[in-house]
This record gives structure tokens, C-alpha cells and sequence, in this order.
């Protein structure tokens, strides 16, 4: 999430490709759709490939020819944050996190924890940017609750998840989102959410 006042030039892109981005970001809505309309074996294979795919376009990114890099500038560049000149970028880090709850988790936990990544991020950063005015932590209330508005409703769509459970899961996934950690929140925010959501199924006494 990066608001127009406090992005730094590290994160910081233009409001025109803030938006294709976000527009980019939420075809991933596809992945948990796929999780319930495909075996978990077709699921696996194709998210392994799509990883393989992009990690191998990031590398050739980052240290391709001069020639290489520019091509790629040019078709990409208005919607890659600065910092992804030498990291992996968005597509990759959330194919990475769909694979690994798609491993890790139930199959209704793990939908609902790209649910909350796909669409609570979106709304995070683009209502946080526009209208974020109250400041934490580098980023803003305004986003943080626009992050758990609308994933909250996105993942009434997953069935069979209890209300306290999904609840749980978007809470968690807005702290996280907000907290300045080392990696990537396409992979921390659907792995933390993920990992609440699923310790409270396995121990039901609890909810």
C-alpha cells in the first residue's frame, strides 16, 4: 500500500500505474477460483509453471543485457515500483504465495487467504492513497480499514468459512499489511491470514 504522502522513492509509482497495477493485481481474483473448479493436482502444476515463468521474466529483468532491460522498461516500467529494478516484482510473489497456501492449507482457507490479499491490498492502496490522511507505520487508517471493508465482503464469498473465522483472518491480514516487514506483503499478508484462520478451524472449541 503507498500513499501519495508518504511513498518513498523506492515504492513510489505514478497514480496512472498505481491503477493498472491494481487492475493487473485483481485478475489474481482468478487463482481462489481456480482452487475450487480444478483438481489440486492441475492447480499445483499450473501455479508451479507460472512461478517458473515470471521469476525467470524478473531475472531477465534484473540482469538481462542492456538491450533486454530496456525492451522490458518499456512495455513495463510506468506500473514497476522502483525497488523491483533489483527484486522479485508483484506477479511473482503472489503466484509464490498462491502456490504455498494452495499447499499449506485447506482449500476454503487458502481461497480465502488470496481473497484477502487480492482484494484488501487493492483497496488499501488506491483508497489509501487518494484519501489517506491519518498516518501510521508509513501508511494510513483510511487504507487499512478500506483493507478489511472489502476483503471482509470479498471473502463472505468463500463457503463454508465461519463468520469469526474469516473475521479473524481479514483482521490479521490488515495488521500485517501495515506492518513495515522485510518481505513482501503479497506473501506475508494470505500466509499470516492463512495460518489464524486455519489454527482456529483445527481447534474449533475456540470460535
Amino acid at each position: 500500500m503507498v500513499d501519495d504522502q508518504t511513498a518513498t522513492n523506492d515504492s513510489y509509482i505514478s497514480w496512472k500505474g498505481e491503477l493498472f497495477r491494481k487492475g493487473i493485481h485483481l485478475t489474481s481474483l482468478s487463482i481462489p477460483v481456480c482452487f475450487f473448479l480444478l483438481s489440486p493436482s492441475i492447480v499445483r502444476i499450473c501455479l508451479v509453471t507460472a512461478v517458473l515463468l515470471s521469476t525467470i521474466f524478473d531475472l531477465l529483468r534484473i540482469f538481462g543485457n542492456d538491450s533486454v532491460k530496456n525492451w522490458l522498461a518499456r512495455l513495463f516500467g510506468f506500473i514497476m515500483r522502483p525497488k523491483e529494478k533489483r527484486t522479485l516484482s508483484g506477479s511473482t510473489t503472489i503466484l509464490l504465495a498462491a502456490l504455498l497456501v494452495h499447499l499449506i492449507y485447506d482449500l476454503d482457507v487458502a481461497a480465502a487467504s488470496m481473497v484477502i490479499i487480492v482484494v484488501g491490498d487493492t483497496a488499501a492502496a488506491l483508497i489509501g492513497r487518494r484519501f489517506g490522511r491519518l498516518k501510521y507505520m508509513n501508511k494510513s487508517l483510511e487504507g487499512s480499514l478500506a483493507f478489511m471493508l472489502f476483503s471482509g465482503f470479498g471473502i463472505l464469498l468463500i463457503p463454508d468459512l465461519l463468520f469469526k473465522v474469516a473475521f479473524a483472518g481479514v483482521f490479521i491480514g490488515a495488521v500485517v499489511e501495515a506492518l513495515p516487514l522485510p518481505i513482501d506483503d503479497n506473501i506475508t499478508v494470505p500466509l499470516a491470514a492463512g495460518a489464524l484462520m486455519q489454527l482456529l478451524i483445527n481447534h474449533s472449541v475456540m470460535i
